[in-house]
């Protein structure tokens, strides 16, 4: 269409860019050569970052800022065979997918109780691309609701007791309804939507049974015969929707509140267009639930933080006044198997490294076997014991100051992280600060021992500073349910540190200008209000000098990641690295014809921030 023309213009929306800027950039091509723009989202929508987060925790104490809504399945594995196309049709559906159903009946009757009767209501079940499994899951959920239908109808104590079960009580792998709206009521989420409030059961259990009985079961696929029709349901409809590919793209689920979601995709764009749960969600975002594995769960948080860098680089190019065929736009690549996109559409794309300079590098995913808990702990106590009389104490932590860098790598040789931590790789982040220092750089460490400021004296870990026994107090960082393993303790918000530790290291002079150059980010920012402490950002890149790293070493309770209350605290560390333009890489995908482009401009050469950005 647009060759028709001698002049025209093209503008696209997508909610998932990351193929289009690997589009080739070539004569009468769709590549948005002239602008990128992120639009930013309205307050009351739920998107990725509501329902997976990626932020730091700001204290111990504060809730977080993403929606406890996210439920871990491990139980389907019988139920959706890695081989599907061999394995035998189910016999029945398991207990997680009985529970959402569950939740289902619970939504539409809360709905109504908060007076919105007459609207749409919608299930999405998505496990399988396979429409004769679809069918066979079809019958087997009929089947559930019928008999969770009939026994409302019938005041059946033992149903109504599982419903009252669901509505009421927590487990590990999920919240009830009256935690998860209290939760967002007392976090900053709880201004998405006035709606939100804890019901007491009895106000429930009138409007179970009416908006069971409107609930129905569709099989939505090619080889159907039922569709969605929302239009002409003028008192609304209450449907469950089963199906595969026809669900996963461009079919609006209105009302949608409940998923079930197993199906797996290697591909940033197709999960995230897959995720039909972002949305606006009027009235109920605090009822809403996503059913999903620990592994899928995952790589959404990732992708979101991809997502996040992304539009960070729009906003940057855009800030610029930079175009994007001349702006070298990057997306963080996923070292454990992930595509950003289709193979076909990443033929333009080249691998760039980048530096751990002016980064944050932390441990938040920790292997908790037995072995390997009490071995993070001896080395961490070894690199205590060596580094002997501690400098000085802030609070309650010890600091040492004028480190060597073979003591910082000493300890993170010796310790062990879990296998998908890979932003944290100890043995990686070990060979960057070897070879930052044949640069002049990181030749001088501060390594702090974080400790509780008032320790709980059964809640404590012995260490030798000063030849003498000290008692440090665990800290607690709670975990994030929906992504641990039986070996696994994953933190919420993909954070250890708190942000006041990152400048615990700071001279008086180096802290008052952080503060300075924070105030002024703020004006430009149009933010309002003074910052309670510096940007990270700030005093990484601007006020650490590059000869000078910080490691900081947490001890957490073993309690919070479920092991018995005698076991070894949990070791974890964090590191800020100062700004710096050599080091150690992590992996970018950018487009190779741009990156030529700068090339031939000696952009990247020139530029003292390219391989920090």
């Amino acid at each position: 269409m647009l060759r028709l023309f001698y002049r025209s213009a093209y503008v696209g929306y997508t909610a998932t860019p990351f193929a289009n800027i690997f589009i080739p950039v070539e004569k009468d091509e769709l590549f948005p050569r002239d602008f990128i723009i992120n639009l930013p989202a309205p307050g009351n929508y739920v998107g990725p970052q509501q329902v997976f987060g990626f932020e730091p925790l700001t204290d111990e104490t504060v809730l977080d800022d993403t929606l406890p809504i996210v439920c871990r399945v491990d139980d389907a594995g019988d139920f959706m065979p890695e081989k599907e196309r061999e394995a035998p049709l189910p016999n029945a559906i398991p207990d997680s997918m009985k529970r959402a159903i569950r939740c289902f009946f619970l939504t539409c009757a809360i709905r109504r109780l908060r007076g919105q009767a007459d609207v749409h209501n919608s299930m999405l079940i998505h496990v399988t691309r396979f429409t004769a499994r679809q069918k066979r899951i079809v019958d087997l959920v009929d089947d559930v609701t019928n008999y969770y239908r009939r026994g409302l109808d019938q005041n059946d104590p033992i149903i109504l007791a599982l419903m009252q079960q669901t509505f009421e009580q927590d487990s590990t792998d999920y919240l009830s309804f009256t935690t998860t709206s209290q939760r967002i009521l007392d976090s900053p989420l709880r201004a998405l939507d006035p709606a939100i409030r804890v019901h007491a059961w009895e106000t429930v259990l009138p409007h179970l049974a009416p908006a069971a009985a409107r609930i129905r079961i569709k099989e939505i696929n090619g080889t159907s015969g039922d569709i969605l029709d929302y239009h002409n349901e003028k008192a609304g409809l209450s449907v469950i929707a089963i199906g595969g590919d026809k669900l996963s793209r461009g079919l609006t689920l209105s009302g949608l509140s409940v998923s079930y979601f197993l199906r797996p995709s290697k591909m940033y764009d197709t999960l995230m267009q897959m995720g039909r749960w972002f949305g606006y969600r009027p009235g109920y975002p605090d009822l809403c639930r996503l059913f999903t594995t620990a592994e899928l769960n995952q790589w959404f948080c990732h992708i979101t933080k991809a997502s996040e860098e992304l539009r960070g680089e729009f906003d940057y190019m855009h800030s610029i006044r930079a175009t994007p065929d001349a702006y070298a736009v990057k997306v963080n690549t996923h070292d454990a198997g992930l595509q950003i996109t289709a193979a076909n559409k990443m033929r333009k794309a080249v691998d760039m490294r980048f530096s751990f300079a002016g980064r944050l590098v932390e441990t938040y995913l920790f292997d908790i076997r037995p072995d390997v808990v009490a071995g993070n702990l001896a080395t961490a106590r070894s690199l205590v014991d060596d580094l002997g009389p501690s400098s000085y104490k802030k609070a309650e932590n010890f600091i040492w100051i004028n480190v060597t860098p073979n003591a910082v790598t000493g300890f993170l040789q010796g310790f062990q992280v879990a296998r998908n931590l890979y932003r944290a790789n100890a043995q990686i982040v070990a060979a960057f600060i070897r070879t930052q220092v044949k640069n002049g750089e990181l030749i001088n460490w501060t390594v702090a021992l974080i400790s509780r400021q008032k320790p709980d004296p059964d809640r404590t870990t012995n260490y030798t500073i000063n030849g003498q026994p000290v008692m440090v107090g665990n800290l607690t960082r709670k975990a994030e349910d929906k992504n641990n393993g039986p070996t696994e303790y994953y933190l919420r918000k993909s954070h250890i540190i708190s942000p006041e530790h990152e400048f615990l290291d700071l001279s008086p002079a180096e802290y008052d200008e952080a503060m300075r150059l924070t105030r002024a980010k703020r004006k430009i920012e149009n933010k309002v209000g003074e910052p309670d402490y510096p940007n990270g950002e700030i005093v990484r890149n601007d006020i650490r000098p590059k000869e000078r790293g910080l490691l900081l070493l947490y001890t957490l309770d073993p309690g919070a990641a479920g092991l018995p209350a005698h076991s070894p605290a949990i070791i974890g560390y964090a590191i800020s690295f100062p700004g710096s333009k050599s080091g150690a890489t992590i992996s970018y995908a950018v487009h190779e014809q741009l990156v030529e482009y700068l090339e031939s401009q000696d952009t990247v050469e020139n530029d003292p921030d390219a391989d920090e950005d």
